[in-house]
């Protein structure tokens, strides 16, 4: 799903050298080309890297300007088109001038060339045009609304050439100490914000969820009646954090269908915060409640093998697996919710529930 970050340049440069293993896990997670940009005084710079090891990746960071300008960074991880410097974030709009980088899946696709990524597609079929004919359309705070409502679930970051910088559904994102991240998928937020937490205000979106999703799922212990939709029971690990020791919840068939919305909806920040928090909680409820079948989406572009793998175990119900996928790395939640949302089609609820 890839990853940008936004602030100033010796911020953003520190955080991802002196965080420990904040760069290890983003690279690991989005392998697929680093690049950058900034203003300078002769015009726009961009910076693209296809690095092939972490030592590449740090070299690639330790490049960054260490002053005050604004900057833009971006990890790739291949969704569409190949991997190569052509499809290596950010995109000219305006060589020299105008640059943009993508996080997200955007429903426009890549069919007619699909060496090319879904990015580059957008930009030349909407924006090219455009932004060349009217640059400051990129501060124009309705047409950045006009984007926002049609990419959905996609943040955009655009710059110019003077380093002023924009942003596409910026309240997707999260921001610390200035800097902004447009997701938190590949990273753990809180090895850099320790009181970091996803609560109901942050994708929840009146699914009939009243708690808070805390990012460290290994804090808690879920146990789950997978014949009645009810009881789920979640007990803190660690009592100090909290002023109650425990904590029972119980959930009907209306917050249980919450779940189901969400992933309906197309709601991937939310269904990955799911993932995040309790997939062996969330997934059953899903299959209980829904009946999979693979995407027409699917065949119009390339399905990476991790893709495929995740969309076979979705279709067999496979939840053992699904679970164990979830839990495996930071990246993982994310990517399943992305397939569980692009890529499977979803049916009814069963007779049985």
């Amino acid at each position: 799903m890839c990853l940008i970050i936004t602030g100033k340049s010796s911020q953003v440069r520190a955080t991802l050298l002196e965080t420990k293993g904040m760069l290890k896990d983003i690279y690991t997670s989005n392998s697929d080309g680093i690049g950058y940009m900034y203003g300078t005084k002769d015009g726009l710079k961009v910076v693209k890297f296809l690095p092939k090891s972490m030592a590449d990746a740090e070299a690639c960071i330790k490049r960054m300007p260490s002053d005050e300008r604004d900057i833009a960074i971006h990890f790739r991880m291949t969704t569409h088109g190949d991997t190569d410097l052509t499809n290596c974030h950010p995109y000219d709009i305006v060589p020299g001038y105008i640059a943009m980088m993508h996080n997200g899946v955007l429903h426009t696709g890549n069919k007619p060339d699909e060496s090319k990524s879904d990015t580059w597609h957008f930009i030349k079929d909407y924006l090219a045009s455009p932004i060349a004919e009217h640059p400051d359309m990129i501060f124009n705070d309705s047409f950045l609304t006009m984007v926002a409502d049609f990419i959905a679930n996609n943040r955009f970051v655009f710059m110019n050439g003077e380093g002023r910088m924009s942003h596409v559904n910026f309240d997707q994102g999260v921001e610390h100490d200035g800097m902004w991240f447009s997701n938190t998928y590949a990273w753990r937020p809180s090895a850099l914000i320790p009181n970091y937490y996803m609560g109901a205000s942050k994708g929840w979106r009146g699914n009939g969820y009243g708690y808070s999703a805390y990012d460290d799922a290994d804090d808690y212990d879920y146990t789950y009646d997978h014949k009645h939709i009810g009881n789920v029971k979640m007990v803190s690990a660690h009592h100090a954090a909290y002023k109650e020791d425990d904590y029972e919840w119980t959930t009907d068939e209306q917050q249980a269908a919450g779940i189901c919305q969400a992933i309906h909806d197309i709601e991937v920040d939310a269904v990955s915060a799911m993932m995040n928090a309790y997939p062996d909680v969330a997934l059953p409820i899903v299959f209980a409640m829904m009946v999979p079948s693979e995407s027409k989406y699917n065949h119009h572009h390339a399905v990476s093998a991790r893709e495929k793998y995740l969309i076979d175990l979705i279709i067999e119900r496979n939840v053992e697996e699904l679970i164990e996928y979830a839990y495996s790395t930071a990246a993982a939640p994310q990517i399943l919710a992305e397939v569980l949302c692009y890529y499977c089609d979803w049916t009814g609820v069963e007779e049985s529930v």
